[in-house]
């Protein structure tokens, strides 16, 4: 379900998640066939997994920024900067600061 969906497309969710079933909406089918379908060895974007808010803080902290100098800039606070931060680290299954910067100057976000 996406958080804009119609009421009566919720009702059929509920519905099928009451018959114990799996309700996928129509919007997102697509995406879930193709990543299903997708051979093994295709190259996935890694890029492609993280939010365009993520990849913006991310390329900032690779240009050396702190936290407190992101959140400024970004008109967020730096509590939400970090947030932003592990949420990378979790999706990227990245552990360290030093492996997180390695994979913005990896992917280019940022010029050496």
């Amino acid at each position: 379900m996406l958080k804009h969906s119609a009421p009566a497309e919720l009702v059929s969710a509920i519905r099928a998640a009451l018959d114990g079933k799996t309700y996928l909406t129509s919007q997102l089918a697509g995406e879930v066939l193709e990543s299903m379908t997708q051979r093994p060895g295709q190259g996935v974007d890694p890029l492609g997994s993280i939010t365009p808010r993520q990849r913006e803080v991310l390329q900032l902290l690779a240009e050396g920024r702190s936290a407190k100098q992101i959140a400024s800039g970004l008109a967020i606070s730096a509590r939400t900067v970090e947030f932003h931060k592990f949420q990378l680290m979790e999706t990227l299954g990245i552990h360290t600061n030093a492996e997180l910067i390695r994979f913005a100057i990896k992917n280019g976000l940022v010029e050496l």
